[in-house]
């Protein structure tokens, strides 16, 4: 599960850039970059490849290359791996909508799911 989702964290983290690292825990994706650079360390590669990615959201090698260190530590430490997850799980589920649009979230299992704006009449399965 790691492998699958680390490269998401670390392309959706680069995509906010620097501005993570001024707006800290205000935002979702801040609070899960403050968790990733607490474990880091400061002055570490990993650290290192955390503010390159940052700085270069469109340097896919930077990004790659954070992710390598995710995995690792993550594999290393399933404390932080858990943090690490949950954080990126409230993250994504957060959503944002303005005006009348809609954000629908589903995660889990079911047989059957409806995710609809506005339903003039009835569903039938």
């Amino acid at each position: 599960m790691i492998d699958d989702v680390v490269p998401a964290i670390a392309a959706a983290l680069s995509a906010q850039g620097t501005e993570l690292l001024v707006a800290g825990s205000k935002s979702v994706f801040g609070s899960l970059c403050e968790i990733i650079r607490s474990r880091f360390g400061r002055g570490t590669p990993a650290e290192h490849s955390l503010l390159a990615a940052l700085d270069h959201p469109d340097d896919t090698e930077r990004v790659a290359v954070l992710a390598r260190h995710l995995t690792r530590l993550m594999a290393q430490d399933p404390e932080f791996a858990r943090q690490t997850l949950a954080a990126w799980n409230s993250a994504t589920a957060a959503g944002s909508a303005e005006g009348s649009a809609v954000v629908n979230n589903f995660s889990g299992q079911a047989d059957r799911v409806v995710q609809a704006r506005s339903i003039h009449g009835g569903i039938k399965f």
